[in-house]
């Protein structure tokens, strides 16, 4: 049985559109390593863990790394969430020694990393961009809440999650089907960005396209953000 449902497998198809054809292990796609994790869960049922331990592997698929040079790299097995933001904004302003942060919309694209820090009892995510920002403010479509002076985007991404990204034919959660959203495994969604209009400067999130109220939209004062583009090489 296909487990993406009825939404999920045009997600999937879709999200296949933002990759290239043929991926070899190794070469640095971060994108496609991360839709390789969801073709692997629709095939065989193949599942990573959540947030920063779907990321770890999709990152280290694409460097085509073995679980010991991980390990010397980066000092741990996996990264959570947290370690991922700290990856892209480190503690005390230091400089990121394997990302460049991405600040700027017109900059966010396919194999870029989205992580969320940990706040409170909030644990954080991560997730694998796999696609280039689609415009959806007014005009072009309308989502609630509009926050003046911004610009709004859905942002395809690859992750695995236990919370679904908003229930939307136009911008869907793979794991969502007619009998409800499997959770806990890989999948494809869309999460939501805020951008000054005039500046681009990337300002805030919303978990879905499909956020309804201000509660759903979140900026850097109330749980911080940050997209990073990987700068280490195969």
């Amino acid at each position: 049985m296909n487990k993406l449902g009825l939404f999920g497998a045009a997600a999937l198809a879709t999200a296949f559109c933002f990759s290239s054809d043929a991926r070899a292990v190794g070469d640095g796609d971060v994108s496609g390593a991360a839709l390789d994790l969801v073709t692997a869960y629709v095939n065989n049922g193949t599942t990573t863990g959540n947030g920063g331990s779907f990321v770890t592997k999709a990152v280290k698929d694409a460097l085509g790394w073995t679980s010991s040079q991980w390990l010397y790299y980066f000092g741990t097995s996996t990264l959570s969430a947290a370690k991922w933001y700290e990856q892209i904004v480190p503690p005390g302003g230091a400089a990121p020694t394997n990302f460049v942060e991405v600040d700027n919309i017109g900059d966010v694209d396919a194999g870029q990393i989205f992580a969320i820090n940990a706040t409170g009892s909030y644990t954080g995510h991560a997730a694998v961009i796999i696609g280039e920002p689609i415009d959806i403010t007014p005009p072009n479509a309308f989502y609630t809440p509009y926050i003046t002076g911004t610009k709004q985007w859905a942002v395809p991404i690859a992750d695995s999650t236990g919370s679904e990204h908003g229930q939307n034919a136009s911008y869907p959660d793979s794991r969502r089907s007619a009998s409800g959203f499997t959770a806990n495994v890989p999948g494809t969604a869309y999460i939501r960005l805020y951008s000054d209009a005039t500046t681009g400067e990337i300002l805030s999130y919303g978990w879905s396209v499909t956020a309804t109220n201000d509660l759903n939209v979140y900026d850097q004062s109330e749980r911080p953000f940050a997209i990073g583009e990987l700068t280490v090489s195969p």
